[in-house]
């Protein structure tokens, strides 16, 4: 199957297998995430020799400020002292 691995400036790095029907599968990992089910379309972009796979965002996907109504309050306006200590030594 696939293998993810961590790339510090672009992002993750996908090894994907295709099978002998030509078939690539998305780990259950990477589709849990994009919120992509069975039967979806993908559209995709083929560029040169660079295939480039971009999933429609799914509703079912949550920002990471979803149920944080108060976030103003839980929020640091001073990051640098909560970073780093007091500035003032």
């Amino acid at each position: 199957m696939g293998k993810i691995a961590s790339e510090a400036n672009n992002g993750e790095e996908l090894t994907l297998t295709v099978d002998d029907r030509g078939r690539v599968t998305l780990p259950k990992e990477v589709r849990d995430r994009l919120g992509i089910e069975s039967n979806d379309e993908i559209p995709a972009t083929l560029v040169g020799s660079v295939l480039e796979v971009n999933p429609k965002p799914s509703s079912k996907l949550e920002t990471a400020t979803a149920g944080r109504e108060n976030w103003e309050n839980t929020t640091p306006t001073d990051a640098g002292e909560t970073l780093f200590g007091p500035m003032d030594q």
